[in-house]
């Protein structure tokens, strides 16, 4: 019977790149592979002087226009024509999985054909007269049915003597499932993905194994802000803990096979029957200690694999205990919010899953090493089993799981408070420019001097200044009113009666015995009716109220007697004045009031009542009779309300330039047509202006929170949508001959077009979030799982997204059906809902 060709369509090639991955792990990927070659070059005993990872990252407008290419290139050891075949080959892998970054040979393939589906490899050793060029078309591959490709040799390219240089282009197009993919990676911006890179390879840009370089600007090494090992508290049972424990220790060793890696245990392999082993120590190194700030969420262990960090601030493996029952105990932070404890540990030798985003939990090498790392127990004294715990992160959490004081005893920093005499905290702002100062390296700050500084104020009390005493010349405290030698009167006051000199502070007179405490009678003032009455009067002499009886039209005995109505109520409400500018946004809290408003004239009763402090707080009688026997909403009053406290806040507007607009009946109808629209009339005008009044506050914040890369928007912005910000400009009476000027403020932005506020959206979403633009949280939440945070990211991001494009198409089109109108409403006041 003739064998089955079990070789797999080429399809499954393009399948693999739908493989779960972010654009950063995909970055990461394409270096790695970079490292190995380095690695690989120290190995065979040609060590590279200089070694370099030179990446270079399309720009947007390359996207858009399907050009550009994604670089990245090393000067390592180079390869062979057959090593580079079996570098593209899906599931070849020729580096060991201890030594090297690259571990199961399918890295390359998924990474690059996520990216894009056009993947060049040119390769030169420095003794090859030519380099080797390869290009792996994932559309061809598939449209052929055939796996073959054809290498070609080409002169090396200019300055590239050996090494290897990947590029990745062919953009997916909509439809596919990795599109939008490599735009993901652009919208992060060069210095987010600088200083990520540099987190990832903290270790080996330290140790100065590599230096990695970004579209010209070198990646920096992240530096943990952590106290000197020299530092310590001290605690009872345990003695002296110091702030940072460091070590290097094998733990275990095993023995493998070269050939499969398979655990030998004696001297021939039981899997494939070599006899070529090699002994694996496990080695454990790096250290762990106290971070010179808590943080809600910047504390945890780095687990660093091969130099490269696997899991950033790991946080379950070393603060979460598992009991035999399966229970999970929460070890810490439990005293409050905030966490401390961080490391850098490198376990080389513990295997990592497929795509190198964790590692081997359930593998017998994880479990030794969280058991020599924090124990086998939970680290709260009072459970079970940690009278055997002695693991470094059992001492740190038994020294620093808490601060009772600021200062030396919990390492602390703070201050002195001489009203409390106690020490308290320093504020968080210090702590941020003590933090920044760090990260520039500034002496005092990079180390732990000036920090420490801050632990020692904490507990150093002021000098108490001393007062001579002029009848016996002794020494006093300056607060003392008598001399604690002779007695003589220090601070006094006449007696009120007999004049005699006595202690300031005496209630008493201690030669006439009179007190001190002067008796005065005041007028009472009428809650209810505000009518003033006699001191030994019992009851209003105008209203009959018993004095004490609390006045019914305040804002806290209405708050008693109502309910509170979310459909009228206006979270932020601000419009546009007459300057052009943004009222500050102010919360509307409206009240249904489950008796009469009574006036104190009790001639008639009111309607509505409003209360003005930080907010502006409307109740409202619904039985009222202007409700019941008029044509008449709350919506307008409410809207009056508004109007008159705008009116009068921005009084200064009433000069003679505004004193038309600023009125309070445009101010109503500006209210009215933002807030109200559904439940009174909305017509497509007001639509429209409600919109641009939109984009117009969403520019004016852009122009703040883009400073940072005004420029490289700028750059990525399509030859229409510059034509478009142009018209605006000349339309607006704006020289565009300072278009540099504006590029470089981020004044430009002021003239984007709708629809390239929405394509900045759909690249930078984080920036128009957490108070941004929008008052609503997207980078961070405390106690969410990052998974459920990326989910809930997606959602809001969608979601805006849409209601954007909505606006945008609205006020772009000069006709629109109602169902269309009434969508687009229902997007605006979304978007108007929680801007800031």
């Amino acid at each position: 019977m003739k064998a089955f060709d079990l070789t797999p369509d080429p399809k499954v090639l393009l399948a693999l790149t739908h493989t779960p991955l972010k654009p950063l792990d995909a970055l990461s990927e394409l270096i790695d592979n970079s490292v190995d070659s380095l690695i690989l070059s120290t190995k065979l005993g040609k060590p590279v002087e200089n070694p370099l990872i030179i990446i270079n990252i399309p720009t947007r407008a390359e996207l858009d226009n399907n050009a550009g290419c994604l670089r990245v290139r090393d000067n390592g050891v180079g390869m062979s024509a057959e090593s580079a075949e079996k570098a593209l080959k899906a599931g070849f892998t020729g580096n060991n999985p201890y030594d090297m970054l690259g571990l199961f040979g399918m890295g390359l393939n998924i990474a690059t054909g996520k990216l894009g589906h056009r993947t060049t490899l040119i390769t030169a050793r420095k003794e090859d007269e030519n380099a080797i060029r390869v290009v792996v078309d994932l559309l061809e591959i598939t449209e052929k049915s055939s796996y073959k490709v054809i290498p070609e040799e080409i002169p090396k390219p200019e300055g590239f003597t050996h090494g290897t240089i990947i590029e990745v282009a062919g953009w997916w197009t909509d439809g596919s499932g990795n599109s939008g993919f490599i735009n993901k990676l652009i919208s992060y911006g060069r210095p987010k993905i600088r200083k990520e890179i540099g987190r990832r390879y903290s270790t080996l840009l330290k140790e100065e194994k590599v230096r990695i370089v970004i579209d010209e600007e070198a990646c920096h090494a992240f530096m943990h802000c952590v106290w000197d090992q020299s530092r310590h508290v001290e605690r009872q049972g345990h003695g002296l803990i110091p702030a940072k424990y460091t070590f290097s220790e094998v733990i275990g060793h095993q023995t493998r096979c070269t050939n499969c890696y398979a655990l030998v245990p004696q001297d021939k392999c039981p899997a494939c029957g070599s006899e070529s082993v090699r002994t694996i120590e496990e080695r454990i190194r790096g250290w762990l200690g106290i971070q010179r700030f808590d943080d809600i969420s910047h504390y945890g262990i780095d687990l660093i694999r091969n130099g490269r960090t696997i899991r950033l601030l790991e946080k379950v493996a070393f603060f979460e205990f598992m009991d035999e029952m399966g229970n999970t105990i929460k070890d810490y932070p439990i005293d409050s919010q905030y966490g401390r404890i961080v490391g850098e540990v490198h376990i080389d030798h513990v295997p990592v899953d497929f795509m190198k985003q964790d590692f081997q939990r359930s593998s017998a090498e994880w479990q030794r090493a969280m058991s020599y790392l924090r124990g086998e127990s939970s680290l709260q004294p009072t459970q079970p089993g940690t009278e055997n715990n002695n693991s470094y992160i059992y001492m740190l959490y038994q020294g620093y799981r808490r601060v009772r004081k600021c200062g030396p005893q919990d390492m602390y920093m703070g201050y002195w408070d001489e009203n409390s005499s106690s020490p308290k905290r320093i504020d968080r702002e210090t702590e941020k420019e003590y933090l920044k100062k760090f990260e520039n390296k500034e002496p005092g700050y990079y180390d732990d001097t000036e920090w420490w500084k801050l632990v020692e104020k904490a507990v150093t009390r002021p000098q108490d200044t001393l007062v001579k005493c002029s009848g016996c010349g002794a020494d006093n405290l300056d607060a003392a009113e008598e001399c604690l030698v002779c007695a003589s009167i220090l601070k006094g006051k006449p007696c009120k009666f007999c004049q005699e000199e006595i202690l300031y502070s005496a209630i008493s007179c201690q030669y006439c015995g009179k007190s001190q405490i002067p008796e005065v009678t005041y007028p009472w003032m009428c809650k209810v009716c505000g009518s003033s009455n006699l001191a030994n009067s019992d009851a209003c002499k105008l209203c009959s109220s018993t004095r004490g009886t609390a006045d019914p039209l305040t804002a806290e005995q209405l708050r008693d007697n109502s309910d509170k109505i979310d459909e009228l109520s206006i979270t932020g409400c601000s419009i546009k004045l007459a300057d052009g500018n943004y009222s500050n946004p102010v919360d509307t809290i409206c009240y249904y009031t489950r008796i009469p408003i009574i006036s104190k004239s009790q001639v008639d009763k009111l309607p509505i009542i409003a209360f003005i402090s930080d907010s502006i707080e409307i109740f409202i009688d619904f039985q009222h009779r202007i409700f019941k026997s008029f044509s008449v909403g709350p919506e307008v009053f409410i809207a009056a309300e508004v109007a008159s406290y705008l009116h009068t806040y921005y009084g200064s507007l009433s000069g003679h330039s505004n004193q038309k607009a600023h009125s309070t009946a445009n101010l109503m109808f500006q209210l009215i047509s933002k807030y109200y629209t559904d439940s009174l009339s909305e017509t497509p005008e007001q639509l429209r202006e409600g919109i641009k009044a939109l984009f117009g506050e969403i520019r004016q914040k852009m122009t703040y929170v883009f400073t940072d890369i005004a420029a490289d928007i700028f750059t990525n912005l399509t030859d229409t949508e510059k034509r478009a910000m142009l018209e605006n400009m000349v339309a607006n009476q704006i020289d565009v001959t300072l278009m540099q000027k504006y590029k470089e403020s981020g004044q430009f932005l002021l003239y984007l077009a709708p629809t390239s506020i929405v394509e900045i959206f759909k690249t930078f979403p984080y920036k128009f979030f957490d108070k941004y633009v929008w008052n609503v949280p997207y980078g961070s939440v405390a106690d969410i799982p990052e998974s459920a945070l990326d989910q809930m990211r997606e959602s809001l991001k969608k979601t805006y997204q849409n209601c954007l494009e909505d606006c945008a198409s609205y006020i772009g089109t000069n006709v629109a059906d109602s169902l269309f109108t009434k969508r687009t409403s229902i997007s605006l006041k979304i978007l108007l809902k929680e801007i800031g």
